[in-house]
C-alpha cells in the first residue's frame, strides 16, 4: 500500500529519492516549495546525491560496455573514485594489450591479483611460442639453404642428362621442375599443351605408395609427330604430392621399328604386304571374333610361263596379278603368300556392295585382257586366277588352319571346274 506523510517536504523527498533508485534519470526538486530553510538546505544535499549517484551509475554502465573512451564523472564526484580507478586501469590494459599483439611481450601487470597472475601467465607463454616459432623458423631457413643447395646440385646433374626429367603437381597439374626447356625437347610448340597435359593424367593416376609405371605416348600436331617413352614415379617435391616424370624421344627408335617393320612384313617383288603379315592379321582377327571375308587367290599356269617364256616375264605375271587384286576395294588387305598364292583379308564392314564372286570373276576377266597377244607380240599366253572365298562370321569356331583349309578347297574346286579355259 502507498505510503502516507503527514509531512508535504517528507513526501517530496521520498519521490525524488525514488526518481533516484528507479527511474532513469531523477525528477527535479522545487526547492522553493520546502517550508523552511533547514529543509531547503537539506533538499540541496539531495540534489546533489542524486545529481553524483546518476553520473556514477552513468559512468558504471559506460565502462561495462566497454566504452572507454566515454565521458568522466565529474572531479568533486567521490562515488565515482573507485570506478574511475577502474577506468585508468583498462586504458592501461588496453595501451598493454595493444603493444603485445605488435610484439611487444615486456608487458606485465603487479596490481590486479589473480588477474595478474593470469595476464603474466599469458604473456610468458605467447614469449615462450615466438621463441619455439624463430627456432622452428630458423630451422626451416637451413632446410631451405640445403634444399636450395641440393636442388641446385640436382639441375646441374640433371641439365647434363639426355633424359627429359618433369616434375608434376598431382593435385594442379602445375609443373614444379623441369632439367631441359621444353623448347629445347618438342618438335613444335603446338605440343607443349598435349604433354602437360598428358602427364597430368598420368600422375593422378599414382598413390603415394605406387610402383613406378612405364607407359608410352605420341604426340600429334600438324607440324610434328613425337612418341615418347615414359617412366612415372611418385615423390614429394617441395612439400607437395608429386610425379616425377622421366620421358625418353623414342622418335628416331620408333620410326626404324617401323621400318624394318614394314620391310618384314612386305612383299619385296610386289609391295603387298607378306605371309608373315597375312598370319599374323588371321590370326588376330580371328581370336578377336572379327566379322571378315577371307579369299584365297592361286595363280594359273605361273609354271609354265617361267618354264617356258623365263623367270621375268613370270614375275611380271606376279605384279600384274598383285596390282590387280588391290583393286578389290581400298580397305582390303592383299597379302603373297609366296609363289603364286596370294590371300585377300576384308573386313565385314569394308566388304564391296556386289557378290564378292562377282567381283573377282570380274577381275579375272579384266586379267586376262591384260596382254593384246596380236599387237604387242607379247608371249603368247593366258593369264587367269582361281579363287575360293569364305566369309567367317563373329560367332565362328574355326580355327585359322581350318579357315585356310576351307578357303583353299574351294579355290581348287574353283581350279577344277574352269581348268578346259584356260590354254596356251
Amino acid at each position: 500500500m502507498a505510503l502516507e506523510f503527514s509531512n508535504k517536504d517528507l513526501r517530496t523527498y521520498f519521490e525524488y529519492l525514488r526518481s533516484i533508485l528507479y527511474g532513469p534519470k531523477p525528477e527535479s526538486m522545487d526547492l522553493d516549495s520546502l517550508s523552511d530553510e533547514e529543509f531547503r538546505a537539506f533538499g540541496e544535499a539531495l540534489v546533489q546525491f542524486g545529481d553524483m549517484a546518476t553520473e556514477t551509475r552513468d559512468f558504471a554502465n559506460s565502462l561495462s560496455r566497454g566504452e572507454l573512451d566515454c565521458a568522466l564523472p565529474s572531479y568533486s564526484n567521490e562515488f565515482a573514485a573507485p570506478l574511475k580507478s577502474l577506468h585508468a586501469t583498462l586504458k592501461h590494459l588496453t595501451w598493454q594489450t595493444t603493444r603485445i599483439s605488435e610484439g611487444d611481450y615486456e608487458q606485465h601487470i603487479a596490481f590486479m591479483g589473480e588477474f595478474s597472475d593470469a595476464f603474466n601467465k599469458m604473456v610468458a607463454q605467447l614469449i615462450e611460442r615466438r621463441n619455439e616459432t624463430e627456432a622452428e623458423y630458423g630451422r626451416n631457413n637451413e632446410r631451405m639453404e640445403e634444399l636450395s643447395k641440393a636442388n641446385s646440385i640436382f639441375e646441374a646433374i640433371t641439365g647434363n642428362m639426355e633424359e627429359w626429367i618433369v616434375m608434376i603437381d598431382r593435385n594442379t597439374g602445375e609443373r614444379l621442375f623441369t632439367n631441359h626447356k621444353p623448347e629445347n625437347v618438342l618438335a613444335s610448340e603446338t605440343l607443349e599443351s598435349q604433354l602437360c597435359a598428358i602427364l597430368f593424367e598420368y600422375s593422378t593416376s599414382l598413390a603415394n605408395d605406387d610402383e613406378p609405371k612405364k607407359e608410352e605416348f605420341t604426340l600429334i600436331s600438324d607440324v610434328a609427330l613425337q612418341h615418347f617413352e615414359l617412366m612415372i614415379y611418385p615423390i614429394r617435391w617441395l612439400e607437395k604430392d608429386a610425379a616425377a616424370c622421366v620421358l625418353w624421344d623414342a622418335t628416331a627408335s620408333r620410326e626404324e621399328f617401323n621400318r624394318l617393320e614394314n620391310v618384314a612384313y612386305t612383299d619385296i617383288m610386289t609391295g603387298t604386304f607378306n605371309r608373315l603379315y597375312g598370319m599374323k592379321l588371321l590370326e588376330q582377327f580371328t581370336n578377336d571374333h572379327t566379322h571378315f571375308v577371307l579369299v584365297f587367290v592361286d595363280m594359273d599356269m605361273l609354271k609354265y610361263v617361267n618354264d617356258v617364256y623365263g623367270h621375268a616375264e613370270g614375275d611380271a605375271y606376279i605384279k600384274c596379278v598383285a596390282e590387280l587384286l588391290q583393286e578389290v576395294s581400298p580397305l582390303a588387305t592383299v597379302c603373297r603368300l609366296g609363289g603364286d598364292e596370294f590371300m585377300i583379308i576384308i573386313k565385314g564392314t569394308d566388304v564391296p556392295d556386289r557378290d564378292m564372286n562377282e567381283v573377282f570373276e570380274a577381275l579375272r576377266t579384266k586379267l586376262a585382257h591384260t596382254i593384246d597377244h596380236a599387237e604387242a607380240g607379247l608371249p603368247m599366253y593366258h593369264r587367269s586366277i582361281s579363287f575360293g572365298i569364305i566369309e567367317v562370321p563373329e560367332d565362328n569356331e574355326l580355327s585359322t588352319s581350318d579357315i585356310l583349309a576351307a578357303a583353299d578347297e574351294r579355290m581348287y574346286q574353283y581350279k577344277k571346274e574352269h581348268k578346259r579355259e584356260r590354254h596356251v
